[in-house]
């Protein structure tokens, strides 16, 4: 509530990627305190009280870039579609559907999508869960009249080289990223193509181990900005550094620094979804969570969601909720939405706001 009242109140009306405009801080910084007591219980889980916010979401998407997925085709299965409207998008921009995005907005104020957007995006979730086989060109097309088949998930859900690449496969080098001239020396040189020819850094792991036998390093970082493949997703990691503190003996800290802060839409997942990570982190090395120190870089207000800030703005926040994590999970990777148990949890009703792309 700070953050929101700060922008409105010292923020300046800028300019923005997607053309909707913002008001925008040169950075912010909060705190988190989270305190697990002798039950397990983990007391004061930044889940917003002043409108309602889905865990299972939370939790869905944290899960998908640990196990490091690209692709939205596991969260369009779980009913989760927050990252839908990129590859979306694209897929408009290149069947010739530009109209579409022509006339995304219902009004100028962009305060909600077109019924049409609504509709082809439905159907686009469609075949994303379909996952039908669909034909693309191979490489040999012209000389023999072959056909290379995919999945239409595969070709249009890919998100590009964005979070779970980063978390577990950081510097991969593969044969398409390499120029024309040079692939066609490779493909020569090679009777088979490797899958990737510098195998990238697990870092989510490296991190877990770190903190179990180095617990006292200051290098237990996770980095998910890699200016190589900046170019290579749909949208680049806002919340891109990572640094992990075991050097308290029996408690994990956690900073994390956010480039790109949608302050009503985004920041309340990043926050909740991070504090979730450190909980997590902590469980699986033998700590407890302590405290999640959020950094932003340029925090900001879209000018679409001024109305529901203002609203947003005058609630009265109420306690925050608390969770608790099944201990018998030893593997971040086995977390299930059902090892996570929110208390305590009394919202203030949802308030809609769309985002900009």
């Amino acid at each position: 509530m700070n953050l929101l009242q700060a922008i409105l109140g010292n923020g300046v009306q800028t300019g923005d990627r997607t053309g909707t405009g913002t008001m925008t801080l040169p950075g912010y910084h909060y705190q988190v305190k989270l305190n697990q007591d002798e039950d397990g219980v983990i007391h004061g889980f930044p889940l917003l009280t002043t409108k309602k916010m889905s865990l299972k979401s939370v939790f869905e998407e944290l899960i998908w870039k640990l196990r490091g997925d690209t692709n939205i085709r596991f969260l369009v299965q779980n009913g989760n579609h927050i990252w839908t409207e990129w590859p979306f998008k694209k897929w408009l921009q290149e069947t010739g559907q530009q109209a579409i995005i022509d006339r995304m907005w219902k009004d100028e104020e962009k305060s909600d999508y077109s019924d049409k957007w609504k509709q082809k995006k439905s159907e686009f979730e469609a075949k994303i869960l379909a996952d039908e086989p669909i034909k693309i060109a191979s490489r040999v097309e012209m000389a023999s009249d072959l056909y290379q088949t995919t999945s239409f998930a595969k070709k249009w859900g890919e998100l590009g080289r964005t979070y779970g690449h980063q978390f577990r496969r950081f510097g991969e080098v593969c044969f398409n990223d390499f120029d024309g001239e040079t692939r066609e020396d490779l493909f020569l040189a090679f009777d088979h193509i490797p899958r990737h020819f510098c195998e990238g850094k697990d870092q989510l792991m490296d991190a877990i181990e770190l903190i179990k036998h180095n617990p006292e390093n200051c290098r237990i970082i996770i980095s998910l900005w890699n200016p190589q493949d900046v170019d290579k997703t749909l949208l680049p990691p806002c919340p891109c550094f990572y640094q992990f503190f075991a050097n308290q003996e029996g408690y994990l800290h956690l900073n994390m620094y956010q480039r790109s802060c949608d302050s009503f839409l985004g920041v309340p997942y990043n926050t909740a979804q991070d504090s979730l990570f450190l909980c997590l982190m902590a469980q699986v090395t033998g700590r407890k969570p302590g405290i999640f120190n959020h950094f932003f870089g340029d925090v900001h207000i879209y000018l679409n969601h001024i109305d529901q800030v203002k609203q947003q703005l005058q609630r009265i926040p109420g306690e925050l909720p608390s969770i608790r994590l099944n201990p018998e999970i030893k593997n971040i990777l086995d977390f299930k939405r059902s090892d996570i148990e929110l208390l305590n949890y009394d919202p203030q009703e949802h308030i809609r706001g769309a985002v900009s792309i």
